[in-house]
C-alpha cells in the first residue's frame, strides 16, 4: 500500500511541476521521474541487504549531479533544495561505505527516505517562484 500511495505522489508531483513549473519544472518532473523508475530497477538489480546498493548509488549520483547543473542554469531555488536531498541520499550511501558496522536495515531504510522531500521541495519550491512572480508583476504594474 506504501509503494502505492508513493507512485501516485510521484505522479502527482511530476504532473504539476510539468505543468506549472516552466522549463526548469519539466527538467525538475523528468529528473524525479528518472530518479523513481531508475532507482527502481537498479534495486532490482541487487537485492542483497548486506552492502552497500552500488547500482542505487549510481542513480543517486547521477540525480545530484543533474540536480546541481539545473540549480546553476536557472534562476529558481527549489533545484538547490532538491539537490540538497539528492546529496543526502549520495552521503548515506558514502556512510555505508565508510562504516563497516552500519546495521544494513538502517542503511536500507535510510537510502531511499529522501526521494518524498525531494519531490515535496520541488513542490512547494514552484509555488512559491509562481507566487513571487505574481507579487513583482503586481508591484511593477502599481508603479507605473
Amino acid at each position: 500500500m506504501l509503494l502505492i500511495i508513493y507512485w501516485m505522489l510521484t505522479l502527482c508531483c511530476c504532473l504539476y511541476a510539468w505543468c506549472a513549473g516552466g522549463s526548469a519544472g519539466r527538467l525538475g518532473a523528468g529528473l524525479i521521474a528518472f530518479k523513481t523508475i531508475a532507482g527502481f530497477y537498479a534495486a532490482l538489480m541487487d537485492e542483497t541487504w548486506g552492502h552497500t546498493a552500488y547500482p542505487v548509488l549510481t542513480v543517486d549520483i547521477a540525480c545530484l549531479t543533474a540536480f546541481l547543473l539545473l540549480a546553476l542554469k536557472c534562476d529558481r531555488l527549489w533545484p538547490l533544495w532538491t539537490g540538497g536531498c539528492a546529496l543526502a541520499a549520495v552521503a548515506v550511501h558514502m556512510a555505508s561505505i565508510a562504516q563497516l558496522g552500519v546495521d544494513p536495515r538502517v542503511y536500507h531504510g535510510l537510502k531511499g527516505l529522501w526521494a518524498i522531500p525531494m519531490q515535496l521541495f520541488m513542490i512547494r519550491g514552484i509555488v512559491l517562484d509562481a507566487r513571487y512572480r505574481r507579487l513583482a508583476m503586481d508591484q511593477a504594474g502599481g508603479l507605473a
